[in-house]
Parts: C-alpha cells; sequence; structure tokens
C-alpha cells in the first residue's frame, strides 16, 4: 500500500508536523507499505521528530516561507503565484508514485489536491475543530474572510476528498452531523510512556506554541492567584511563538518572576513533562489537545479549560483531571490550588489518567487507520 502526506514542512514547531511523522513512522513498519511524505518547505527550522529512514521524504522546494509574510498584499501575492507552481509539482510527483491513499492534513495542499485527479483516494484530516478560522477572527474584516473561507473549503473544496478525518467527538456531532463520509480518529501519543511522574515536585507545566490560540495571557493571570496562595509553587511553559515579548512584558507587570517561567522550545517534551505535578491547558480552541494526553501518559492530572475540541473528549471532570469553563481564570486558579493542597488526590486523579491515556497507544490508533485505508481502498476497485 503505497500512501502520501501533504503537508508544508516537517520543520516547524507544531504538534501537526510531529504527529505526521509518528504516524508515517509507525505506517512504514508495516510489511507491505510505501510511506512518503511531500512537503513544500524543509529548509528552515527543527525536525519535530526523528524520521525514520523508511519513509520517503520528497521537498517539492516551492518556499512559502522563504520570506516573512509581512502583509496582506505579500501573502495574497505568494498565493496566486506559488500555488501554481505547488499545484504542478505535487501533480507531477503523485502521478510518478502512484499511491493508494493521498491524505491531506489541511495545510497549502488542502485546496489543490481535490484538483488533481487520480486513481487514489483522497483523505482530508481537519487538525482543528471546523470553525477555527471564525474562532481566530477578530475584526468584522477578519470574519468576513472567515466566512468565505468557510464557504470555499466546506461548501465546495472539502466535498471533492474520498473522506474525511476529525480529531474528536465533540467536533463531529457539534460541526458535522449527517456526514457519511467521516471517521473520528484521535492523534495518537507520540512518545512511550515507561516512567511515571512522582508528582512531587512544586511545578506545573504546559506545553504548546506561544500564541494567542494557546491563550498563555489567561493562563499567566490566573497563575498570579495561585502564587499569592502558594508562592514556592511555579509554572514552567514550554513553546516558542509570536507572543513571547507579550507574555514575559506580562509576568514583569504582574511580579511573576519567581513563579512563571518560559522556557522555550524543547524536542525532550516527555523528559519535562515528568517533572510537573499538574499539567494545565488554556486554549482557546484546539483540534485536539495531544498535549494532554501526553501529559497523561506520565500519570500527570490535567486542569484544562473546556474548550473546543478536545479536552471534553479526553478528561473526565474530577476523575483524572478538572474541566473549567474558557477564560474562567478565578475557577482555574481555584483547580490548581486544589491539585496543589491534595496530594493523594492528586495521586488518584494521576493514576486515573494514565489509565485514560491507554486509549490513545500508536499501536491502536493505527491499526484504525489501516481498517480505514483498506476500506477506502476497497470502495474504490468497486466504483
Amino acid at each position: 500500500m503505497r500512501i502520501v502526506y501533504c503537508l508544508n514542512s516537517i520543520r516547524y514547531l507544531g504538534g501537526i508536523q510531529r504527529v505526521t511523522i509518528v504516524k508515517a513512522n509507525a505506517l512504514a513498519e508495516i510489511v507491505g507499505n510505501e510511506i512518503y511524505i511531500i512537503v513544500t518547505d524543509n529548509k528552515k527550522g527543527y525536525l519535530v521528530h526523528p524520521l525514520s529512514s523508511k519513509v520517503h521524504l520528497i521537498d517539492l522546494d516551492v518556499n512559502y516561507y522563504q520570506n516573512d509574510w509581512k502583509s496582506r498584499w505579500y501573502v495574497l501575492h505568494e498565493i496566486l503565484i506559488k500555488r501554481k507552481v505547488h499545484k504542478k509539482r505535487l501533480s507531477k510527483v503523485l502521478y510518478q508514485i502512484k499511491p493508494d491513499i493521498v491524505i491531506s492534513v489541511g495545510q497549502s495542499e488542502k485546496y489543490l489536491l481535490p484538483s488533481i485527479k487520480g486513481d487514489w483516494a483522497s483523505i482530508r484530516e481537519m487538525h482543528f475543530t471546523k470553525n477555527y478560522r471564525m474562532l481566530y477572527a477578530h475584526s468584522l474584516k477578519d470574519k468576513i474572510m472567515a466566512f468565505c473561507s468557510d464557504l470555499y473549503d466546506y461548501y465546495y473544496k472539502i466535498k471533492q476528498y474520498d473522506h474525511i478525518v476529525v480529531l474528536t467527538n465533540e467536533d463531529k456531532e457539534n460541526n458535522w452531523n449527517g456526514n457519511n463520509r467521516l471517521s473520528v480518529i484521535p492523534n495518537p501519543l507520540s512518545f512511550s510512556r515507561t516512567s511515571i511522574a512522582p508528582l512531587k515536585e512544586k511545578r506545573i507545566v504546559a506545553v504548546g506554541r506561544l500564541s494567542r490560540q494557546k491563550n498563555y495571557i489567561s493562563l499567566i493571570r490566573a497563575f498570579r492567584l495561585v502564587a499569592g496562595r502558594h508562592p514556592d509553587w511555579i509554572l514552567e511553559i514550554y513553546g516558542e511563538g509570536e507572543e513571547r515579548g507579550l507574555l514575559q512584558n506580562m509576568i514583569v507587570q504582574l511580579n511573576l518572576n519567581s513563579n512563571v517561567f518560559l522556557r522555550g522550545y524543547t524536542s525532550q517534551v516527555q523528559e519535562k513533562i515528568q517533572h510537573a505535578s499538574c499539567f494545565v491547558f488554556s486554549s482557546l480552541f484546539e483540534g485536539f489537545g495531544l498535549a494532554i494526553v501526553e501529559a497523561m501518559s506520565c500519570g500527570i492530572p490535567v486542569v484544562s479549560y473546556a474548550c473546543p475540541c478536545g479536552p471534553k473528549d479526553i478528561i473526565t471532570d474530577g476523575k483524572d483531571g478538572f474541566l473549567v469553563s474558557v477564560n474562567d481564570e478565578k475557577t482555574l486558579a481555584e483547580k490548581l490550588s486544589y491539585m496543589i493542597e491534595h496530594e493523594s488526590r492528586r495521586m488518584e486523579m494521576g493514576k486515573a489518567a494514565k489509565e485514560k491515556s491507554e486509549r490513545y497507544t500508536l499501536e491502536y490508533i493505527i491499526s484504525v487507520w489501516m481498517g480505514l485505508f483498506k476500506s477506502l481502498i476497497k470502495k474504490q476497485q468497486y466504483e
């Protein structure tokens, strides 16, 4: 079975890239599979996860990210020019590979693949909740652009894919109800769970890009309340992004220099998480929230905003973590303080979290994907 993943890059700091590599590596270990990752940009940034030598990496050298996108006009110019190059080169490579399955992860290729006709089955992976564009929008102009993009994407382009995969039942039920070409397949754990966190250190950890979506502004404000009750506890945030300066300024303004630390990007996520006694998740919206499952796999309970979509699929409130209404900073601080103040309960919830994480093992998730691939290929043969 020839399986192709299409995305922009595997060298940027993001969960989509890491999950794609993890799945590609695992699929490549299955006898009879040939796995390809086709990217447009492969020159800048870190390799977000080790890539198996059994996976074929092809760089189309389109270079969307060759320059910083500093204006909307520049973005439009890049789209008009480089998407033509992208489509031409992607078409050529796909016709050479002759794949059975082609998967779009929802980046620059998502509008191009439906217009490249071939004998393969096409899959669109949704890594965000369906209405993510509107959730990102601030101004009226942004909302109009989001509406138009959604209209083009969901009522035209996405219908040309053979199948759609979303990450959560919440997203399916709220946004895709009645679609019979859709499956729910969550992201798998990206590392083995050989050691369990002792939950003894006075440390709370968050992991994710320093962006508006991750909502660390709200988390830092909430942690001021936690630090007021527990000044010997610290919050460590691992990740990089455009809001670093904004967040660092807030830490200084709230006099939290001894309590909140921006640790930067790390490729050693498991190692960093294992030093935590609690994990906190503050996103405004998500597609899934893999960091929650990764923390749980280390036996760490999670306190999370109940954002769309992901946390409510993963966390059982009061059993393996706590769910808090988005931006309810007072309650978030109360739940974090509860974790700090009740060690035995923290241990119980950590054990329950570890058990919950078994639902997301790589072996199981890959078996679900293989089942979908086989059913789509069989369907193609009878059409």
